[in-house]
């Protein structure tokens, strides 16, 4: 029998892979949903085109397929295999709600139960779901969880501020998915709500300028204990609260180049590629002191001043006054925006830094020029 030829591949996407034939094309093969994907290219640059085309198109065709998250068709599929022959999804439901007796649980001890489950969060992320969940109680102190309607929701949301509506939305869906799951309510309240649209800002970017001035201050001050924080957040994109703050120098593989993220916002593992001069800087820093410091706060508030930002230490705002304001997450927007211009990949990008692909798309793309991705990575 003839040894069927291997093709070694040269670029892939979640779902499709392209390789060189003997012919000198390039073929862009994989499968989704079932279908086998088959496509020829002259180029490897179109190639990469229908890989993004294609995988764009079924995520689009997906969404608009169903109101159902990936979660729920899953199950969805699963109860469908189970049902006996001539028994319908919709007759086991009414079935189901016509004897199956709703906890009369308190919104009040239903939120304390769904915070304890939140708890392995990121310290910023618990806090914001906690403030947002108690005010949202304190509304409703009396009244059981599966008597909140969707207008009871709307009339709360439309009483607070229009710059949190969407921030309270998230949080009280998040509460009422828990919910339905748990069979704490027989239809979730919140599933025809949507959240109001708003033209975003522009994510803020670092200059090459300000990086300068972020290194070396971070290097020259307190013998240089904020330099790997510093230099990590920025040229390698961690989330500089949830990720850095638990990230260990045995997560660090200078010979490879990566860096591992095990804990943090999403608590995602993945590998971060790091570019050649964060390792030169790496090198140089001191392995035995903590990459995030019990004092980080003091420290890092020094660093930024020194570096022309205001520090955020409270009794300083004389002394901050006419410096530039600190934005949060600069240093990650930063890193992902000159990721992304450099590589002009999407989708590696976003698995990089552990967003969707869409997220990138939305955020991140056009924010700085070639020639300053080559000063910043120079």
């Amino acid at each position: 029998m003839k040894k069927r030829h291997k093709y070694e591949r040269v670029y892939t996407t979640h779902n499709l892979f392209v390789y060189l034939t003997k012919n000198k094309t390039y073929a862009v093969e994989g499968v989704i949903l079932g279908k086998r994907i088959r496509k020829r290219t002259k180029c490897l640059q179109d190639a990469k085109a229908v890989c993004h085309f294609i995988e764009e198109g079924w995520q689009k065709q997906r969404f608009v397929s169903t109101s159902l998250t990936n979660h729920q068709v899953v199950e969805a599929e699963h109860v469908f295999s189970r049902l006996p022959d001539g028994v319908t999804l919709t007759q086991i439901t009414d079935y189901f709600l016509s004897n199956h007796q709703i906890s009369k649980i308190k919104l009040r001890d239903a939120v304390d139960e769904y915070l304890g489950t939140k708890e392995d969060l990121s310290i910023n992320t618990y806090k914001q779901a906690k403030v947002l969940l108690n005010a949202f109680a304190r509304s409703f102190e009396s009244q059981e969880l599966a008597t909140v309607n969707r207008t009871d929701i709307n009339s709360y949301l439309r009483k607070v501020n229009a710059p949190s509506h969407n921030h309270h939305l998230r949080a009280i869906k998040g509460l009422f998915r828990w919910a339905d799951l748990e069979g704490y309510c027989q239809v979730n309240p919140c599933i025809s709500i949507k959240p109001i649209k708003s033209l975003k800002p522009e994510v803020a970017v670092l200059s090459s300028e300000e990086v300068k001035a972020l290194l070396e201050a971070s290097r020259t001050l307190y013998g240089g204990k904020l330099l790997p924080y510093v230099a990590i957040t920025i040229y390698a994109g961690l989330r500089p609260d949830s990720e850095m703050r638990h990230l260990t120098w045995d997560k660090i593989n200078l010979k490879d180049g990566e860096i591992r993220v095990t804990r943090g916002k999403t608590n995602t593992p993945r590998l971060v590629e790091m570019p050649a001069c964060l390792i030169a800087v790496l090198q140089q820093c001191d392995f035995s002191q903590p990459i995030y410091p019990t004092n980080f706060r003091r420290i890092w508030g020094e660093v930024r001043r020194a570096a022309g930002f205001k520090s955020g230490l409270s009794g300083k705002a004389g002394v901050d006054k006419n410096l530039k304001p600190w934005i949060k997450d600069i240093m990650r927007h930063t890193a992902i925006s000159y990721r992304i211009r450099a590589t002009g990949d999407i989708f590696t990008t976003a698995t990089w830094a552990g967003n969707s692909p869409e997220i990138i798309k939305r955020h991140y793309l056009g924010l700085v020029t070639q020639s300053e991705q080559k000063m910043f990575f120079g």
